[in-house]
């Protein structure tokens, strides 16, 4: 179940979901899901799910993405490949190296970058932490962006993706 303190706040119904990270206690109160179609290169479509947080006036978010890719690979190259495809959607990326990690004993691999990010004609000046895993043909992603301007720290960053359980 998702969880923002100790407040289970989503739609749709959580319990078919496979994961259960925590999310920060909100000034809005609610976690928001969308989804959305996206087509693959082999020109099938999968439905990309996302879990957001929006803290300090929307300066800030938590997110958790997962869809269903048919023979995703899961090996370390892959997953550098999708956190760059992540991180191209930010301007003037700026990564760390990426590390090895998990999400509940599956291997992850994480990036930190700093960068801009424009919205409604409003530049972010953030940082970004991104962890992504492969479990069979789901691809986790759990992804905070913290604005330079907000009280979002590494160790809210890292507090939330390591409470991203996948079952």
């Amino acid at each position: 179940m998702l969880q923002a303190g100790h407040r289970a706040l989503c739609s749709p119904p959580l319990t078919r979901l496979r994961h259960s990270p925590t999310f920060p206690a909100s000034d809005k109160d609610t976690v928001k899901y969308s989804s959305e179609n996206i087509t693959l290169k082999s020109g099938k479509t999968t439905t990309l799910n996302n879990y957001t947080e929006s803290l300090y006036n929307d300066t800030d978010a938590f997110l958790v993405l997962y869809c269903d890719i048919p023979n995703v690979r899961g090996d370390t190259a892959a997953l550098d490949q999708m956190l760059d495809g992540a991180l191209a959607q930010f301007d003037n990326a700026k990564p760390t190296p990426k590390i090895d990690t998990t999400y509940s004993g599956i291997p992850a691999r994480m990036v930190t970058a700093t960068g801009t990010y424009t919205k409604d004609q409003h530049v972010f000046q953030i940082t970004a932490y991104q962890r992504i895993a492969v479990q069979g043909s789901r691809v986790w992603q759990g992804i905070v962006i913290c604005d330079k301007t907000s009280a979002c720290t590494a160790e809210d960053a890292n507090r939330f993706l390591d409470s991203i359980k996948v079952k």
